[in-house]
C-alpha cells in the first residue's frame, strides 16, 4: 500500500502545490504525485497543483513519471524532456503546467476565453507535441483521461495529429457512447485540412 493510500485527494494536491515553500523531500512528492495521478485527477487540478515546483521537484517528478501511463505524464514528459536540465528544467515545467490548467473538457462548444486558450496551446509546438504524444500513447478505451487533449489536436488538424486521433475516433465510432459524445463538440473547431475533413465527415 502507498504511504499515501488513505491521503485525500484534496490534501495530496495541497502539498503538491506547497511543496517549494514547505521544502518538501523530492521523494515525498513524487511519491504523492504517483499517487494523485493514480486517482484519474483532471489535467487542470494537477497543472495549477505543481506549478510551484523548483528545478530540483521538477526533475525529480518528470523521472518519477516514467512508467506512468496516462495523458497526463505523457504530456508532461514530451513538455520536459530529459536533455532539458538546470534552470531549464523549472521553466518547462511551469510552463507545462500552465498549460495543463487551460485545458477543458468539452461537452460543447467552449466559451470565447477558452477556445482562445485551446489556440494558442495548438500553435505551441512544444505544447502541440505534447498533446499529441499524450494521444498517440494513450489507451482509446480511456474516454475521460483522453478527451482532454482531444481539442488541442482538432484545432491543429494536421497529419501528425490526425494520426494521433485516429485510433481514439475509430473507437468512438465503433462503440458510439461516451467515446463519440468526446468527438461530436469539437466538430466545429476542426480546419478545413483535408486529412481532418476526413475524419470529421464521418461523424
Amino acid at each position: 500500500m502507498s504511504r499515501y493510500a488513505k491521503t485525500p485527494t484534496a490534501d495530496l494536491l495541497d502539498l503538491l502545490r506547497y511543496a517549494v515553500r514547505n521544502k518538501t523531500s523530492p521523494f515525498a512528492v513524487t511519491a504523492a504525485l504517483r499517487e494523485v495521478l493514480a486517482r484519474k485527477v483532471t489535467p487542470p487540478e494537477l497543472g495549477e497543483a505543481v506549478l510551484t515546483f523548483d528545478a530540483s521537484l521538477a526533475a525529480e517528478a518528470r523521472d518519477a513519471l516514467d512508467g506512468v501511463d496516462l495523458p497526463i505524464a505523457r504530456f508532461l514528459q514530451a513538455c520536459v524532456p530529459v536533455d532539458v536540465d538546470g534552470l531549464r528544467v523549472e521553466t518547462a515545467w511551469q510552463s507545462a503546467a500552465q498549460a495543463l490548467t487551460r485545458l477543458v473538457r468539452l461537452e460543447k462548444r467552449p466559451k470565447k476565453d477558452a477556445l482562445a486558450a485551446l489556440k494558442r496551446l495548438a500553435v505551441d509546438g512544444v505544447f502541440l507535441e505534447g498533446a499529441q504524444v499524450a494521444l498517440a500513447t494513450a489507451n482509446p478505451a480511456d474516454v475521460e483521461a483522453n478527451r482532454w487533449f482531444l481539442p488541442v489536436l482538432m484545432i491543429d488538424g494536421s497529419d501528425v495529429s490526425v494520426d494521433a486521433l485516429l485510433p481514439h475516433f475509430d473507437a468512438a465510432v465503433s462503440s458510439g457512447g461516451p467515446g463519440l459524445e468526446a468527438f461530436k463538440p469539437l466538430r466545429a473547431l476542426a480546419p478545413a485540412t483535408p486529412a481532418m475533413q476526413r475524419l470529421v465527415a464521418r461523424l
